[in-house]
């Protein structure tokens, strides 16, 4: 059976001790697991207080906890990958979510300027 997990599911099997590990690496034996981006953008916002080596860690726990489709998968990867290169955790998974479905970003964040998704400017020309 498949089930859907999030964060404290992730943060059980990535800390070194967590009370509720040998739970979710049971689980990881009974049964199939998937998440969503969401869990993923969770683990950037937390970093810090975990001091996790972010960017191998995602990538191994997507071969884990995978999320449903490729695409997403590939959202995630680079939605790291921006933020490693210095774009807040949202901006990244917006970013992300953007370049993988193909779309450009209406918005005034000039970080997405810097970065392979157009952005069309939400902010008026300075002609206005």
């Amino acid at each position: 059976m498949t089930v859907y997990v999030e964060t404290d599911f992730l943060l059980a099997l990535i800390k070194d001790s967590d009370w509720l590990q040998d739970r979710a690496e049971n689980a990881l034996d009974e049964h199939e697991v998937v998440t969503s981006s969401h869990a993923y953008l969770e683990l950037l916002l937390i970093r810090e207080r975990h001091e996790f080596e972010y960017i191998k860690l995602v990538s191994n726990m997507l071969d884990i906890v995978p999320v449903e489709t490729d695409a997403e998968r590939q959202s995630v990867l680079k939605a790291v990958q921006y933020f490693e290169d210095g774009m807040t955790a949202f901006d990244s998974f917006h970013a992300a979510a953007a370049e993988t479905r193909g779309h450009s970003i209406l918005g005034s964040d000039k970080a997405y300027d810097e970065i392979n998704v157009e952005r069309i400017p939400l902010e008026p020309d300075s002609d206005e």
